[in-house]
């Protein structure tokens, strides 16, 4: 990006800091009252022309004021932004927002999702910890009714995590009592992406039904490479309601092509996928020329990564891209430093 003076830094952070709040186009008069240059409206008018000219802002429409560009959002988040500090106390109610009993993965997730849209009011987006290199301790069947399967699966650390799966038949409680007990023999304390090879080699009766019960939930689990529809196993999104409340997204025609941007979940998964083996806060920012799946959105993400067993996940928000980066940025790197302790 191409370096700005104090002058243009100063009337690009107003016009994005008034954009934020108001989503309307911000003019030089508005700009030549908040400035601590003292400038004139005339020479506003002339930075914001350069400003223009350099891609950081652009005029909708004659005689508007100005609107920031995906550049201008760059610049202002990597140059010019001021993050907001969370006070101990805000993270002392933050980390008793969740309730760790019973270690129950998914619920520990949802609670994360819960907290990050209330406090931004935009859309939470988290991926689940790869369980393919978890230590898992116990497995269990429990028939729900003819065709359905509850399978519990415990890992190390305590942490539990319940599956309802649809069987192939109907199958009786003493016979899946018969392939947990077996299935407990074997595990030992594997991972999951061992348990594959030893389940092919040591289970030779009944491996059909074996296979059965566990595809999915052992077998064919990675779900960004083999594409499987199980996304909800894997991707967990929050409520996108507070999103259609935005002005930007008030007409039909925007509307649906937000909805287009999350019917294909594996745009989400791919954004998160980036994030989850670095550190520190990721930002996308979409646009006509890139990440033009997300145009008019930005994903602010963090990666997570457990100290008991489990590989990592990311966690994220998904917003216009006006959101307030100066409290979700750091309400996001919290609570994914949150995940990290808990999970």
């Amino acid at each position: 990006m191409e370096e700005l003076n104090e002058r243009y830094q100063e009337v690009l952070y107003y016009i994005i800091e008034e954009y934020i709040v108001t989503a309307n186009p911000v003019g030089s008069k508005f700009i030549a009252g908040k400035c601590s240059l003292n400038l004139s409206p005339a020479s506003i008018r002339n930075i914001m022309a350069s400003l223009e000219e350099k891609g950081y802002i652009y005029q909708p429409y004659f005689s508007a004021g100005r609107v920031p560009t995906s550049s201008g959002y760059k610049f202002y988040i990597n140059s010019i932004l001021k993050t907001k500090k969370i006070s101990k106390q805000q993270k002392a109610e933050m980390r008793s927002s969740f309730n760790i009993s019973g270690k129950d993965i998914k619920k520990i997730l949802w609670q994360a999702i819960n907290l990050l849209s209330e406090i931004s009011h935009y859309m939470p987006i988290v991926l689940a910890p790869e369980r393919t290199y978890a230590n898992l301790l116990h497995i269990e069947f429990i028939k729900l009714d003819k065709l359905n399967i509850l399978v519990i699966m415990v890992f190390e650390g305590g942490f539990v995590e319940n599956k309802i799966i649809n069987a192939d038949r109907d199958y009786k409680q003493i016979e899946l009592s018969k392939y947990s007990i077996k299935l407990n023999g074997i595990i030992n304390g594997h991972n999951i992406d061992e348990l594959k090879d030893i389940v092919i080699e040591d289970i030779d009766k009944d491996r059909e039904s074996f296979f059965s019960l566990l595809n999915g939930i052992i077998f064919n689990f990675d779900l960004v490479k083999n594409e499987i529809d199980n996304e909800n196993d894997y991707l967990f999104i929050g409520s996108r309601m507070n999103l259609f409340d935005e002005p930007e997204f008030s007409n039909y025609e925007k509307i649906k092509s937000l909805i287009k941007a999350f019917e294909d979940k594996r745009t989400i998964i791919k954004l998160l996928e980036l994030t989850k083996q670095k550190e520190g806060i990721h930002i996308f920012i979409g646009s006509d020329t890139e990440w033009s799946d997300i145009n008019g959105l930005s994903v602010i993400t963090a990666s997570y990564r457990s100290k008991k067993g489990f590989a990592g996940g990311s966690i994220g928000l998904i917003g216009p891209s006006r959101m307030n980066y100066a409290l979700a940025i750091p309400t996001v790197n919290y609570i994914a430093k949150l995940l990290c302790d808990i999970i």
